[in-house]
């Protein structure tokens, strides 16, 4: 997988433009089960950052748990957490935060800036 940019989110009114509009100038990966993109970690050549939300379906782990284990696969992977409010405190010393509702335009940007900072 030749992705820079993993997002790993299943509700698809966020997820696909937010896809489709770093997709214009990244290499992107989506993936709706946090399990699968995991896996993916392993055989990727290169991801720079993730983008995850915290709550999946019932038995998914966490986005938090996904960030845990990519920061162990991939100690330098930076995290973008697109979640509920409540959820900040939670993610504070795992990466990036921004509170739903929240604007796509605004989430692609940042995933540049994160981008620009590897």
């Amino acid at each position: 997988m030749p992705a820079r940019v993993v997002v790993v989110h299943d509700d698809p009114t966020f997820a696909d433009p937010l896809v489709a509009l770093l997709g214009a100038s990244q290499d992107v990966a989506l993936f709706t089960d946090p399990m699968a993109a995991l896996d993916a970690l392993d055989t990727a050549r290169t991801i720079e950052v993730l983008v995850t939300r915290v709550l999946f379906a019932p038995g998914q782990p966490h986005g938090i748990a996904l960030a845990r284990m990519a920061r162990i696969k991939r100690p330098g992977i930076r995290v973008l957490f697109v979640a509920r409010p409540e959820f900040a405190r939670d993610t504070a010393d795992l990466g990036m935060f921004m509170a739903q509702p929240v604007n796509v335009a605004d989430v692609a940007e940042t995933v540049g800036r994160l981008l620009a900072e590897c």
